[in-house]
């Protein structure tokens, strides 16, 4: 594993060093877009695959966004900005709801095959955004091997699991969480903090769970945390605060919704035997992802952010569902990308072992269990704990200077200091 504390992102900046698509050398270039094409061919064969018995959740999303923008019908309980009071099933944001109510009208089927086109592409657009973060914390690795292979084995991976939950499972609110996340780590990385604040507050405007993601905000230069800090707060706020005010009961309906605990949890494996979700367990997933996420930067260990968060939901989560799997499996692509220098995507490879071909193998459901438990107690202890090595590459002189990136990753560091 690796420290990235001194990559030399400002170093980029000043010697106009290439950044963009269009900048890479022509070699590197074309290799990129053949990667792309292998990628997207990977994308395009699945989606045939999952399409066939797709859709599974996608009538919530019609659902949803309907109450919302048109009301309830008949004698149903009312919709609107009651949405959330009287439907607690409906553990989805609003953001998320305002998307489906555009893709609804677009394609057949109340839109499904417009939010699977839709969804498959954000995949790809994922591994760009991606690439892109590479590029600017690591400018040397332009064209490298280690990258072109993690990014070929791994983003292929990742688009299995990507299209399973997209077009499979059609959870466009996960869909939005993740892309949204990534969109604000690349935002605090080009240093700009309105923009990261505004996509961490999207991300949980489209799914709740997503406040694990609230670390990223450290993850901006000190001097301009708090700007990203109240751009977070503000669309946060503006997306639930209209619900809270219109009824009351907004607040607790979200907490009166439970889920299964299933046999093969992860929250089975820890102990907690409850049927259902336990009254403290959403807020235990939050404040876990958060407290993980702030060791993590603290650690300079921030690219491993997203993977931390997503794990501490499936640790504490009563469900097994698979559409989980595509943010793990995102959460540790960066990782490769970034934290280690090994020339396969190892977490990327263990993690979608874990998730979706264990069960595969065996019914033995508390087995699986201590499977998805283990796995996330062994890449936080690994990615927090593990002995950190400069990343290879570095110059000796980049080694041992704390270079203008550690504003980015330190708490308590402004830049220029």
């Amino acid at each position: 594993m690796t420290q990235i504390l001194d990559a030399p992102l400002m170093h980029v900046r000043a010697e106009g060093l290439p950044r963009t698509l269009v900048d890479v050398p022509g070699p590197d270039r074309r290799r990129r877009a053949r990667r792309f094409a292998v990628l997207g061919g990977v994308t395009l064969v699945w989606t045939v695959v999952f399409a066939r018995h797709g859709g599974y959740s996608w009538h919530y999303f019609v659902q949803g966004s309907t109450l919302l923008f048109h009301g309830a019908s008949g004698s149903a309980a009312a919709g609107g900005l009651d949405l959330y009071a009287n439907y607690p099933e409906l553990q989805i944001g609003p953001f998320t709801f305002a998307v489906a109510e555009v893709l609804r009208h677009l394609g057949g089927a109340n839109g499904l095959v417009a939010a699977w086109v839709f969804m498959a592409l954000l995949g790809l657009f994922v591994l760009y955004v991606l690439e892109r973060i590479v590029e600017a914390v690591r400018p040397d690795l332009v064209g490298d091997d280690r990258v072109h292979m993690t990014m070929l084995v791994g983003g292929s991976v990742f688009m299995i699991g990507w299209i399973d939950l997209s077009v499979a499972i059609s959870h466009l609110d996960d869909v939005l969480a993740l892309t949204l996340a990534v969109l604000a780590l690349w935002a605090a990385i080009e240093d700009l903090p309105a923009i990261a604040g505004i996509c961490i507050g999207l991300s949980a405007d489209s799914k709740p769970w997503a406040l694990v993601f609230l670390p990223l905000i450290l993850t901006v230069p000190a001097h301009t945390r708090r700007h990203a800090a109240v751009w977070t707060a503000v669309t946060i706020v503006a997306a639930y605060l209209p619900f809270v005010i219109a009824d009351p009961h907004t607040l607790s309906s979200a907490s009166a919704f439970t889920i299964t605990n299933e046999p093969s949890s992860a929250l089975r494996a820890l102990g907690v035997s409850d049927p259902g979700t336990p009254s403290w367990d959403r807020i235990a997933q939050i404040s876990l992802g958060c407290a993980l996420g702030a060791v993590a930067v603290r650690r300079r260990r921030w690219p491993a952010l997203i993977l931390l968060g997503v794990g501490a939901r499936i640790a504490l989560d009563p469900g097994v569902y698979g559409y989980y799997t595509a943010g793990v499996l995102l959460g540790a692509l960066l990782w490769d990308l970034l934290g280690n220098h090994r020339p396969l995507p190892i977490w990327t490879l263990i993690s979608g072992t874990a998730l979706a071909v264990a069960p595969i193998l065996t019914p033995d459901a508390p087995l699986l269990g201590e499977v998805r438990l283990g796995l996330v107690v062994t890449f936080t202890v690994a990615l927090l704990l593990g002995p950190a090595q400069a990343p290879a590459g570095f110059t000796a002189r980049e080694r041992t200077s704390p270079g203008p990136f550690a504003a980015l990753v330190s708490p308590g560091r402004s830049a220029g200091h």
